[in-house]
């Protein structure tokens, strides 16, 4: 019933939770029991990050990288996807290596895209360890080693990670 979560998601912010800013924020971002508006959920998110949560400074980051609800800007992304890794956001610290390793609002940089690949996997991000198998996979900012892109796959597959299992059995079946 989302018109009940609503009321108390609205009187649990009146009382200044984090969370309760960042599930309406989400509430609007995907138009549950509301008009999808992402202007409103950014607004939620904005009052969210102020009391230092660390997902919706990423869903901030999110919408400056998407352009919704805002004018698209890798540097806003980039802003709020830092503050959120500096509250060991795994997501926040992905984005940022996804960043680099597109080059989008950056100078592509497979180095510092490990880096944060690294950071991310540390709290066992599958996604994470999935990206630092690509990297070694196919020799992006480090020396191709098929046993290191092995073992980051097999990390990830063990978080379930669907495309790591995928990359593993391509491996396997082609030697």
């Amino acid at each position: 019933d989302y018109s009940k979560a609503i009321y108390y998601y609205e009187l649990s912010s009146k009382l200044n939770n984090s969370y309760a800013l960042y599930s309406l924020g989400n509430l609007y971002a995907k138009g549950l029991g509301v008009k999808q508006d992402y202007s409103k959920a950014k607004y939620y998110y904005e009052l969210s990050s102020k009391l230092n949560n660390s997902y919706a400074l990423y869903n901030l980051g999110i919408l400056y990288t998407n352009g919704r609800g805002v004018k698209q800007d890798y540097s806003k992304a980039i802003y709020y996807y830092e503050l959120s890794s500096k509250l060991n956001n795994s997501d926040a610290l992905l984005n940022l290596g996804n960043l680099y390793a597109n080059g989008l609002g950056v100078k592509q940089d497979y180095s510092k895209a490990k880096y944060y690949y690294e950071l991310s996997s540390k709290l066992n991000n599958s996604e994470a360890l999935y990206n630092l198998g690509n990297l070694y996979i196919n020799g992006l900012g480090v020396k191709q080693d098929y046993s290191k892109a092995i073992y980051y796959y097999e990390l990830s597959s063990k978080l379930n990670n669907s495309d790591a299992l995928n990359n593993l059995g391509n491996l396997y079946e082609n030697g």
